[in-house]
């Protein structure tokens, strides 16, 4: 298990995330041979806006800080893999003093190698700990003598032979279930990105007993059924109990007492955040191989619409509806149901439903920006989701980080 990172690690006694408004983020998520999320890797390119010029080294403090700080407060670091991936960006002078957790990769090009003053500077920068990730982007491979400093090489989508006995391989882009299979075969330790698709299967599945009894919760909750109705309901579904128990005494209430009984937990929730929660629930009911990763990824986009829509000051019970649709936004490819089926009987408000189903409303805009960060690093997304939100420089990145955190934190329910 990797090394959780405190204030020290970071080498700073209170972060500084104003860098955060002068660089353009992007997000894909790392998959290991298990087809379990393992990390993810972040692009960061310089916004070409007049917002200001900070080097690498203060780039990346800043993105190392965001991600150390919890939507609820509490300071957490993620203990995956963590791959920084700057895109025309070169190392500054402060990389020399850089310092990161053990979890944490910069990522760096072959050509690199070529540059006797950029290798000088990855000798300095490995020094003080911090470790690299080579990414092959040339037709030929490097020798094993340079390839031998790298935990991690980073290849194209069908990696070519490399003869690294000491690296682990990551796949770049993959896109396919068929590209993933292929990556794992060809010995690849974890692959970087994930189809946006149903796991292929012979036969077409259902929905498994948990996830019909989350979608009668939902349906009840949406109806203001009785609590006890909705407690005989998760006492019939033992996991979905133990979920709920687990959530209610989980960080973000920060309960002085534990809460052990179901009723306490549906009170304390209350039945507007209570559909956010079943929604999360319905995710992680679905533990079939390779659905691990659409699961992450749907929590990432439910807490970065929530966390959006609360930097932008929108009512609690719109943060809640924008967790909904972005954690809906992948329920089809994670039950192999139709949206369509899947929300016809739980009547989720109508700006719900038109932003799941028909890409309108006022949530339409907010899910293209969330689905923007899981791309190529692009002003263009800062600036819509400024536009949209009338968010100020770096929100909408904080916003990303903290929810990348936050959903790791859950990693241990998904």
């Amino acid at each position: 298990m990797f090394e959780i990172a405190d204030r020290n690690e970071l080498g700073q006694a209170s972060p500084d995330l104003s860098a955060l408004a002068c660089v353009c983020l992007a997000w894909r998520l790392v998959v290991g041979r298990d087809r379990r999320p393992i990390g993810v890797r972040l692009q960061l390119a310089r916004d070409l806006r007049p917002v200001g010029r900070p080097g690498l080294s203060a780039l990346v403090n800043a993105v190392l800080s965001g991600l150390q700080l919890r939507s609820d407060g509490d300071e957490q670091f993620p203990q995956g893999l963590i791959v920084l991936c700057p895109r025309d960006i070169e190392p500054d002078a402060g990389m020399s003093s850089l310092s990161a957790p053990r979890n944490v990769l910069l990522e760096v090009g072959q050509s690199a190698l070529d540059d006797e003053q950029r290798l000088r500077q990855m000798f300095e920068i490995q020094r003080q700990g911090v470790r690299l990730a080579l990414r092959l982007d040339k037709a030929s491979a490097p020798t094993l003598e340079r390839l031998s400093g790298f935990p991690y090489l980073l290849t194209p989508a069908v990696p070519a032979p490399v003869d690294a006995k000491t690296s682990s391989l990551l796949t770049l882009d993959v896109d396919t279930h068929a590209r993933a299979d292929a990556a794992f075969a060809a010995g690849a330790h974890a692959v970087v990105g994930w189809p946006l698709e149903p796991v292929p299967r012979a036969e077409p599945r259902g929905l498994s007993p948990a996830q019909t009894a989350v979608f009668e919760l939902i349906r009840l909750v949406q109806a203001d059924a009785d609590v006890r109705d909705l407690e005989k309901v998760f006492k019939g579904e033992p996991l979905l109990a133990y979920l709920l128990l687990t959530l209610a005494n989980s960080a973000a209430f920060r309960r002085p007492t534990p809460v052990s009984s179901l009723g306490h937990a549906i009170s304390l929730l209350g039945y507007q955040r209570l559909t956010k929660w079943l929604v999360l629930l319905l995710a992680i009911a679905g533990k079939e191989m390779g659905v691990a990763p659409l699961v992450f990824l749907a929590v990432v986009r439910g807490y970065l619409m929530e966390n959006l829509s609360a930097a932008a000051a929108r009512s609690r019970a719109e943060q809640d509806d924008a967790f909904v649709v972005g954690a809906f936004s992948l329920l089809d490819a994670i039950t192999g149901q139709s949206l369509s089926d899947l929300l016809q009987d739980i009547h989720l408000p109508d700006a719900v439903n038109d932003a799941l189903l028909a890409g309108v409303g006022p949530y339409a805009g907010l899910i293209d920006v969330v689905r923007g960060y899981e791309s190529a690093a692009d002003p263009m997304t800062q600036i819509e989701a400024q536009a949209l939100l009338r968010l100020a420089p770096g929100q909408a990145n904080r916003s990303l980080l903290q929810s990348l955190t936050t959903a790791e934190s859950l990693q241990s329910l998904i």
